[in-house]
């Protein structure tokens, strides 16, 4: 059976509990910048079929309907991804906010 511990039981590092929030926050904005690059990435393999993005190989008019699309349902998987991704990032952080409100409530209370 699991014992619960009063507030004035429980002591927590202060400088541990600051410690792992800036560490699981680093962790979110590194997530968010490698998001960014695939988006990024995405982006520029359009631009480079189309052949708005300088040196290019391609015309617009060399590209066919079958090359387009194929593009398109690749880039439309990875966006996919990246917007889960994108999800579980924003979950990762409502879940640090609510532990510091939890944290503060329980700080202030004693």
């Amino acid at each position: 059976m699991i014992q619960a511990h009063s507030s004035s039981n429980m002591s927590f590092d202060m400088t541990e509990l600051s410690q792992s929030i800036t560490l699981l926050l680093s962790s979110i904005a590194v997530e968010e910048m490698a998001l960014a690059h695939i988006v990024n990435g995405e982006a520029e393999k359009i631009q480079y079929v189309l052949g708005t993005l300088q040196p290019s190989l391609f015309q617009p008019e060399d590209v066919s309907v079958d090359n387009l699309l194929a593009i398109n349902d690749s880039v439309q998987r990875i966006m996919e991804d990246v917007l889960l991704r994108e999800v579980m990032l924003q979950m990762k952080f409502s879940h640090i906010m609510m532990a510091l409100e939890v944290n503060s409530m329980r700080t202030h209370r004693t």
